[in-house]
């Protein structure tokens, strides 16, 4: 009887021991397209909710199905990849965001409403010839040639400033809130104004 009960223990211990293997083994294999995936947090949110609720659907069902040990660890490894890991944030800095675009000037922007109504807070990227709006992650959200731009003014709005920005015929709007919001949204102005008013090269 105890040589049957050992021999079941020791059979249990190697499936554990295979289970645990296979599910790091698995594990290892994913991490570099776990990895692609989080730099990417939109998709990567979707893909911890897809995953999160497959893994507790697997594990409820190997634990009511006694499925044995490998599919609930499956389904708990599932969950806890899903709600521990977040997605990454960019590797860039302000800095090399601003190199890599030919930025020379990093001013606040406030918040810039998108086409589609998603109000973000954002920075004003300045360069030679053209003006970005960059959001938290470092994605450029708008692009304007500075060119194109016809009028900027600073105006109160709602308890707060706005730096409205006129260009081919339409009107983009940054909007400034707190304490300090006029002096942000007249720093802003300024700072795009002094690249509309370059000096003329001296004709010889």
């Amino acid at each position: 009887m105890n040589d049957s009960t050992n021999s079941l223990a020791r059979a249990g211990l190697a499936r554990l021991r295979r289970g645990a293997l296979w599910v790091i083994f698995t594990v290892v294999l994913l991490i570099p397209k776990l990895n692609r995936w989080r730099r990417r947090r939109r998709a990567w949110n979707i893909v911890r909710i897809i995953l999160g609720t497959a893994g507790a659907a697997v594990f409820a069902l190997g634990e009511a199905r006694g499925l044995g040990f490998g599919v609930p660890l499956a389904g708990g490894v599932m969950l806890v990849i899903a709600l521990a890991f977040g997605a990454e944030r960019s590797g860039l800095s302000v800095d090399a965001r601003a190199k890599e675009l030919g930025a020379l000037i990093v001013v606040e922007g406030g918040r810039y409403t998108d086409d589609a109504g998603k109000a973000q807070r954002v920075k004003l990227f300045i360069g030679p010839d053209r003006l970005w709006a960059v959001d938290a992650d470092l994605c450029v959200l708008l692009e304007i040639p500075t060119g194109q731009i016809g009028n900027l003014y600073v105006a109160a709005d709602d308890g707060g400033w706005s730096l409205r920005v006129e260009w081919q015929q339409c009107v983009t709007e940054f909007t400034y809130q707190g304490a300090f919001a006029e002096h942000f949204a007249r720093v802003a102005e300024a700072t795009v104004r002094s690249r509309l008013h370059r000096e003329l090269p001296v004709l010889r």
